[in-house]
This record gives structure tokens, C-alpha cells and sequence, in this order.
């Protein structure tokens, strides 16, 4: 039996249990498909002691990350260039100005889209990512990257030969880590005694809230709330100082942490506040979220059902994690979805495990045009309804994970 990845408690109960489900980055090729799919087992479950909700049992991230191809490119995500941009402009404002000629570290950085905003500011940067192929797009872009899993061995190197770092973060990569002491530890060793970490995760208060079960698949090892991250730092000699919730994957966690040097905001105590008033650190929310996320599930299979049933095709937008994590709960494959189209060429051209939907490009796309497109990266939705109620005249129906139909006429 594990221990909790935060507290090290082995009391765990079950939050919900998707039952043996495919890696979702794990498009296979044609002639992979004629091989048994790989599926393993995908339960997440909540300790007992500190409240952490997580995969106890996970796959290994060398079988993730580094076995293969991952096939999520940061630099190929709508609006997500926008969105650093700003968080970059809030870091500079915020922290960097403090410091001359700062050295900047990202962990998890991918192909280089958030260190990318840096490159014309007096910093050096750095990022560290364990992707080979991702690196190599990032090392295309002019961004200095390390192919490897951030730990405190690797942080000792990094010291040694560059210093000590002013600014180390990392957005949306903690979730795909397992040994979060090692990964600490290589923080504290790294960073500048007056340096200022900071974090964006999954955030379980999100995932409550809007009923999201699009954020659950084997890549992500745990799912946070601010009180976790108090507890976690606290015992490590830092201080969580100032946290809110983004608009990131239905509302992602950013927190920022130091060595106690900074008084603790206004926004966090409010958030903090927050999360005791709902008992969102509590086992009957979990129950109440598997509850919920399985209505909802049953709600879009009956959409998709009705739809099907009128003789109409759907078509997947995007071959995105999260969707696919949505259709394994609702039990909605090939019968319901005849293709996937995604404008990325490394998608482009590969099948879904265990269903085996093509991914096709647009322009393929375009010769057989679905009657309903399915959503599958929620956090896109408003962008890409946007996007293309702009390029066509004619009447486009979305069907959103709640199982709401927009149309953009």
C-alpha cells in the first residue's frame, strides 16, 4: 500500500473509480492499432489525514513521458500564448523588478511558450522538461531546456553551474509528479534565498465547483486545494504567501511561495476562507463530486444518444486529454464519434487507444462535414466557438462535456 504523496498517512477512501482506462496521450499509429490496447487502472482516492485528493497507485511518468512521444504541445494551444503573456507582465511587475539580471528556472516549461515571454527581459532562463520531443521543439524556439525530471539531484547541478535561481516555477506539471518531497527539496536547494517559487495546478475547489471530471487521467497524480499546499510548505521552512484561482483548465490554483519574506495577501486569506466555509478539505465533498460528475456524464451520454439516434454525425473538436477522459466516464466511443479533428500534424494521421476514432486535419475534415462538433478541451470552448462562428456562414452546432448545444447562428 502507498503512502499520501503530501502527509505520508496510508488512510485513503475512494473518491471515484474510472475503472481500467487508456493513457489519453497515447495516440497509437495504424499499425499499433492491430496490437491489445494498453489500459490501466484509474482510481482516485482522497487520504484521510491531510485531505489531498490523488491516484495513489500511478503509472510511472517514464511510461508517460519519456516511452513516448507526448503528444501536448503548449505552443499549440489556443489563447495560451495570451495567457502567459499576462501572467509574465504580473511576475515582472510583482517580483522580477526586485532583482538585477535574474535567473529564472521553469520546471515542466514544454516547448518553451511561458520562458518564450522572457527572452526579451534582462534574464537568463532555463527549462527543464523530462518530453524528449517536446525539448526539441523548445530547443527549435531558442530556449535553453533540459530533458529530464526536476529533482534535487538535478537541481544541484543546475546550481552549480548557473547558480542560484531568483524565480523557479512551473505551470500545470506538478499535478505529474510523483515524489513531491524529492521535488521540494530541489527547490529549496535552487532557490535564492530571497526568490520567490510559484505554482499552477489542478485545483480540486475548481473541479467541485463546475462538477469537472475532464482533469482526471492518468497523467495527473494529484489534485490540490490551498490548504494542502499551506500544510505541505509549512513543513518544509517556506510559506505560502499569495494564492487565486484562473480561468486555466475551469479554473486552475496559482500560488506563489517564499522563505517567509513577504506578508501573506488579501486574496489568499479570502480564497483560504473560502475553502473552510464550503469543507471543501472534507471526505463528503469528495462523495458529493463523484455524485455530481457522474449526473453529468449521464447527461451528455443522453444528449449524444438523442443525437445519434436522429441519424445526425458527431465529430470530436480536438484530440484533447480532458475530452477523453469525459467520454470514458459517459461511455461514449466509436459508435457515437466518427472522427476527431485537430490542427496539430503530430495528432493528425493516429487513432484513439481502445476506440481506435481517427485523428484527421481540418482540411480533411472539412470534406465530410460532421452535424454537431463535441468540445473536447472544455477550457477552450469560448474560444473555439469564437473562433469559428468567425470563419463560417453557415450554422454550427457545439455540444459542450455538460451537454449543451450551442450553435453559432
Amino acid at each position: 500500500m502507498r503512502n499520501c504523496r503530501i502527509c505520508g498517512a496510508d488512510d485513503f477512501k475512494t473518491v471515484i473509480d474510472f475503472g481500467e482506462s487508456p493513457l489519453v496521450n497515447s495516440l497509437l499509429t495504424e499499425e499499433e492499432i492491430v496490437k491489445p490496447d494498453e489500459t490501466y487502472p484509474l482510481l482516485v482516492e482522497q487520504c484521510q489525514s491531510c485531505f489531498l485528493v490523488q491516484i495513489v497507485e500511478p503509472i510511472g511518468g517514464q511510461r508517460i513521458y519519456r516511452n513516448q512521444d507526448y503528444l501536448y504541445y503548449s505552443g499549440d494551444m489556443p489563447g495560451l500564448k495570451e495567457y502567459f503573456e499576462k501572467f509574465s507582465n504580473e511576475l515582472q511587475s510583482l517580483i522580477i523588478q526586485d532583482f538585477s539580471t535574474p535567473f529564472i528556472v521553469e520546471i515542466g516549461s514544454n516547448d518553451g511558450l511561458m520562458l518564450n515571454q522572457f527572452r526579451h527581459k534582462q534574464v537568463r532562463i532555463l527549462g527543464v522538461d523530462p518530453s524528449s520531443n517536446v525539448v526539441v521543439r523548445a530547443l527549435k524556439n531558442g530556449i535553453p531546456t533540459i530533458s529530464d525530471f526536476f529533482s534535487e539531484r538535478l537541481a544541484k547541478s543546475i546550481e552549480k553551474e548557473m547558480g542560484k535561481a531568483k524565480l523557479i516555477g512551473g505551470a500545470n506539471c506538478i499535478a505529474h509528479l510523483d515524489d513531491l518531497h524529492d521535488f521540494v527539496r530541489g527547490v529549496n536547494v535552487l532557490l535564492d534565498y530571497n526568490g520567490v517559487f510559484w505554482i499552477e495546478c489542478n485545483y480540486w475547489g475548481g473541479m467541485v465547483k463546475n462538477k469537472n471530471a475532464a482533469l482526471i487521467y492518468h497523467d495527473h497524480f494529484s489534485y490540490f486545494t490551498l490548504q494542502n499546499w499551506i500544510d505541505f510548505m509549512g513543513n518544509k521552512n517556506f510559506q505560502v504567501f499569495d494564492a487565486y484561482v484562473t480561468p486555466a483548465q475551469g479554473g486552475s490554483l496559482r500560488i506563489f511561495i517564499d522563505r517567509g519574506k513577504r506578508q501573506v495577501t488579501t486574496r489568499m486569506k479570502m480564497l483560504h476562507d473560502e475553502e473552510v466555509s464550503s469543507n471543501l478539505n472534507s471526505y463528503e465533498t469528495a462523495v458529493q463530486y463523484e455524485k455530481d460528475v457522474r449526473e453529468e456524464a449521464t447527461k451528455l451520454r443522453a444528449v449524444i444518444d438523442k443525437i445519434k439516434s436522429e441519424g445526425k454525425t458527431i465529430a470530436g473538436y480536438g484530440a484533447a486529454a480532458k475530452g477523453f477522459s469525459v467520454l470514458q466516464l459517459a461511455g461514449i466511443g466509436a459508435q457515437h464519434i466518427d472522427y476527431f479533428v485537430d490542427d496539430s500534424p503530430a495528432k493528425q494521421g493516429k487513432f484513439t487507444p481502445v476506440h481506435h476514432i481517427p485523428v484527421i486535419s481540418r482540411e480533411e475534415a472539412e470534406e465530410n462535414f460532421p452535424d454537431y462538433f463535441f468540445i473536447t478541451a472544455p477550457n477552450y470552448a469560448d474560444v473555439i466557438i469564437a473562433k469559428e462562428k468567425e470563419r463560417w456562414d453557415s450554422d454550427i452546432k457545439f455540444i459542450l462535456v455538460t451537454g449543451e448545444i450551442i450553435s453559432t447562428k
